[in-house]
């Protein structure tokens, strides 16, 4: 069963909000703080608000926002029978996000300020970079509306 199949489209709608997108992005690098600093409120709620955020938005007037496009792009490359994780781009950038994330965690949990930001980091750069090509797949393959 594919991914696109479980979420509705009303999940995907409300999900291309830029509120949506541009608040959740922050939350991988706010979770790595709260687990540095070793405090559990900040990570409960980190994690509680990426849990709701999908939903917590309505579906935007306007999908033009290049966050919103990146959330059509990623519903479209799952429609087109792609995975999440593959052994091309952008798979394979969603495996290095993966694991450099838990190298930061790693990090965090040993509270080794390098190793948290640099894994952190890798994985905040693989995310951007993995949205990007969602937006330009997107452009390049959305359907024309008439």
């Amino acid at each position: 069963m594919a991914l696109t199949d479980v979420l509705s489209d009303e999940f995907w709608a409300r999900h291309t909000n830029p509120w949506s997108g541009y608040t959740r992005l922050p939350m991988g690098p706010v979770l790595l703080l709260g687990l540095y600093r070793r405090d559990w409120r900040m990570v409960g709620l980190t994690l509680l608000y990426v849990v709701i955020n999908p939903i917590l938005f309505p579906e935007p007037e306007n999908k033009d926002a290049w966050i919103s496009r990146s959330v059509l792009g990623e519903q479209l490359w799952l429609e087109d029978d792609h995975e999440v994780f593959e052994a091309n781009l952008p798979g394979v950038l969603n495996e290095l996000n993966a694991v450099a994330y838990c190298y930061g965690l790693y990090g965090a949990y040993k509270r080794n300020p390098r190793v948290t930001a640099l894994g952190g980091g890798i994985a905040l750069t693989c995310k951007l970079v993995y949205l990007a090509i969602l937006v330009r797949y997107y452009d390049e393959h959305a359907p024309v509306e008439d």
